[in-house]
């Protein structure tokens, strides 16, 4: 988890593995590690989960409740203990989002502009037309479309370049259903959006 909280806060993909002398030993990848990250994630909701459960299980037979009884009180005391035993849900994308501005470009913004965008922000941009995704531009389109292709960047629209239609998630999408889809789909970048298609 080190590793993927540097990785993370310095904005890395991959990271050397060196051993005490120095040497180079292996190379760990951001994908390969939000995937372990998931994977234990996962592992401990389930087990919170199951815990809460056993624990109103436990307590319905300790007070001598009938089948109904302990049903509505599981039922009542059920999301109150996943809480308690900390089984609650993983923030959504809404909460994580929220006073972060996305990066945003518009239709008619030259290549060149929108690099310098992109390099301010550190991170791909969104095309938006009328208030709704278009397209994305990532550093990869950047450097294979425009750059490698030694497109002139100030005569260049970002359309040109951009994927258009990208897949997008809705703002209520947990953190952990966000990143098991980027992972899945080997994704660098997953726009938000609501349901009427503007931009989160």
């Amino acid at each position: 988890m080190d590793a993927l909280a540097t990785m993370v806060e310095n904005r890395f993909r991959h990271l050397p593995v060196v051993d005490d002398s120095g040497a180079v030993v292996g190379l760990l990848d951001i994908g390969k590690c939000l995937d372990d990250a998931i994977t234990k994630l996962e592992r401990a909701q389930e087990k919170s989960s199951s815990a809460a459960e056993d624990a109103v299980k436990q307590m319905a037979n300790v007070q001598g409740a009938g089948n109904a009884q302990a049903a509505a009180l599981q039922q009542l005391l059920g999301p109150l203990m996943a809480q308690a035993f900390g089984g609650k849900s993983s923030p959504t994308l809404r909460s994580l989002l929220a006073g972060r501005p996305a990066t945003i470009v518009r239709p008619g913004t030259n290549c060149r502009e929108a690099g310098m965008i992109m390099s301010d922000a550190r991170k791909a941009a969104l095309v938006v037309e009328d208030g709704r995704l278009v397209g994305i531009v990532s550093f990869k389109d950047m450097m294979s479309r425009a750059i490698a292709k030694e497109l002139p960047l100030e005569l260049s629209d970002v359309t040109t370049i951009m994927t258009p239609n990208p897949e997008s998630v809705s703002p209520d999408t947990t953190v952990l259903e966000a990143l098991q889809i980027m992972h899945d789909n080997k994704f660098l970048t997953l726009p938000v959006c609501e349901s009427n298609g503007s931009v989160v």
